[in-house]
């Protein structure tokens, strides 16, 4: 499958601030982490799922407590790369929507939405996330932030719904069923950073 071909483009949302735990659940934490990437008709599409409902290999992908990058990585037998489809810096408030590609080939293996709080980050790391050239999870490792991934709510995506609509120009009709989860990074015990992690193209 060839990546998503898309032009980043860095602008302003203007809204204010939320986190996923004041909202009522993941329907919500869905909308919210969409909402700078959506229409405005956009209305989420999801089933909340169990870990054991979620099929072989995605099961292996998504139920842990790590970074993606580094399951990805021993999944697909090669570092992966990032690719920013678009971004938005509102103050401290960093949110792009990404996808992730094994070095060397153009699959794609996850697509992602990141909000991040910079207040909560080393100046040296902010500007290596904003440098886009090493995933997030690569740079908090390379950098030794304290961290403490919490997946919060396990998803799966109807073929050819709004969320893999946003990462797909064609998405309708030509993507099977994607599992994904929200959940919150912690830095240094704070709430740094709320991501969407769908996995696709799980055969190897």
């Amino acid at each position: 499958m060839k990546p998503v071909t898309a032009t980043p483009a860095m602008g302003t949302h203007q809204g204010p601030h939320t986190r996923l735990s004041d909202l009522p659940g993941a329907e919500a934490a869905l909308f919210d982490l969409c909402r700078p990437f959506a229409p405005a008709d956009f209305v989420p599409e999801c089933t909340l799922v169990q870990p054991d409902q979620i099929p072989f290999p995605q099961d292996q992908l998504l139920v842990h407590h790590q970074h993606m990058t580094v399951v990805l990585e021993k999944y697909h037998g090669a570092p992966v790369e990032v690719h920013v489809l678009e971004e938005h810096l509102d103050g401290d408030i960093y949110t792009r929507k990404i996808y992730l590609t094994p070095r060397g080939g153009d699959k794609v293996v996850e697509w992602g939405i990141v909000k991040l709080d910079f207040q909560y980050m080393a100046p040296e790391v902010r500007d290596e996330i904003l440098a886009k050239r090493l995933p997030l999870g690569a740079v908090l490792i390379k950098h030794d932030v304290l961290r403490r991934v919490k997946p919060r709510w396990f998803l799966r995506f109807p073929e050819g719904g709004p969320v893999v609509g946003l990462f797909r120009a064609k998405a309708r009709g030509s993507e099977d069923a994607a599992y994904g989860r929200i959940g919150t990074i912690y830095c240094n015990e704070e709430p740094a950073i709320e991501v969407i992690e769908i996995v696709v193209n799980c055969e190897k």
